[in-house]
């Protein structure tokens, strides 16, 4: 099985629920290890893993969090990754935006 291959059957099979709530946003979600608990076992199941890694960067006069995911087919060594920036926002109104831009990463 193509690591591409892998990839559509974790991304089929992946099911999280957001089981967490924020009363200050008032909205549910889910956080990383929620994800990662559900994902384990279809890694194994497929044979693959996954390395996150973040990274915190100067664009302009703003700190991001670079944050990396590499797929990695662990039978064939094949692997693939993606990259999302995440910041704070200037202004907290109502939601605290840095969770909701952390989330982008785990898209």
């Amino acid at each position: 099985m193509t690591i591409f291959k892998k990839l559509l059957s974790i991304q089929s099979e992946l099911k999280c629920r957001k089981s967490r709530y924020n009363p200050f946003g008032q909205y549910r979600h889910r956080n990383a290890e929620d994800i990662l608990e559900s994902l384990k076992p279809i890694l194994a199941k497929v044979k693959a893993v996954v390395i996150i890694s973040d990274e915190i960067v100067n664009i302009g006069q703003r700190f991001y969090v670079k944050a990396t995911v590499k797929l990695i087919d662990a039978e064939s060594g094949e692997h693939m990754e993606t990259t999302a920036f995440a910041r704070e926002e200037e202004e907290k109104k109502g939601r605290n935006r840095p969770s909701g831009h952390g989330h982008q990463s785990f898209r």
